[in-house]
C-alpha cells in the first residue's frame, strides 16, 4: 500500500473511533431534550453535554472533509480550492448533493462565531446541526465504501 492510501486508512480508523464519540454526544443531546430549548435555560450537565456535542460535530465534520480531499488527491484530481473536493465527491457519489456538505459546514462555523451570544441564532443552529448529524454519517460510509472499492483500502 502506498504512503497515502496508508495515510487515508489511518484517516479512516479515526473517523470510525470520532464517529462513535459524535454518535454518543448526539444520542445525549437528544435524550436529554436539548435541541429547540433556549440556551440561557440550559442546566451545567446539559451545558455540558451541549458543549460535548459542538465540539465532537464541528471536529467530526473538519476531519471528514480531510479524509474527502485525501481521497480526492489519491485520484488526482486538481485541486485550487475545496469545491474541487466536492465536485469530485459528487461525481463519485460519496456526497448526493454538495449543498449537504456546505449546510454543514455553514452551520458548524456560524455555531462556533455566534456560540454563547445570540440565543435566537443559536437555539435553531443547534437544531440544524442536530439535524446533519445523519448526512455527515452517509457520507462517512460512502467514503468508507469508495475507499474500500476502489482505492483497496480499509
Amino acid at each position: 500500500m502506498t504512503p497515502h492510501r496508508e495515510l487515508i486508512s489511518g484517516k479512516l480508523r479515526h473517523m470510525g473511533r470520532m464517529r462513535e464519540y459524535l454518535a454518543h454526544s448526539h444520542g445525549n443531546l437528544l435524550a436529554h431534550g436539548i435541541v429547540g430549548k433556549p440556551v440561557a435555560s440550559l442546566t451545567l450537565d446539559e451545558s455540558e453535554i451541549l458543549a460535548a456535542f459542538r465540539m465532537r460535530f464541528s471536529e467530526y465534520q473538519e476531519h471528514l472533509g480531510k479524509l474527502l480531499r485525501a481521497i480526492a488527491q489519491e485520484e488526482e484530481v486538481e485541486i485550487t480550492g475545496f469545491s474541487d473536493v466536492l465536485a469530485f465527491a459528487e461525481k463519485a457519489e460519496i456526497v448526493a448533493n454538495a449543498d449537504d456538505w456546505k449546510k454543514a459546514r455553514d452551520v458548524r462555523n456560524q455555531i462556533n462565531h455566534e456560540y454563547e451570544e445570540n440565543e435566537r441564532i443559536l437555539t435553531p443552529l443547534i437544531a440544524e446541526m442536530a439535524n446533519c448529524v445523519p448526512t455527515l454519517f452517509a457520507i462517512h460510509d460512502k467514503a468508507a465504501t469508495y475507499c474500500s472499492n476502489r482505492l483497496d483500502v480499509k
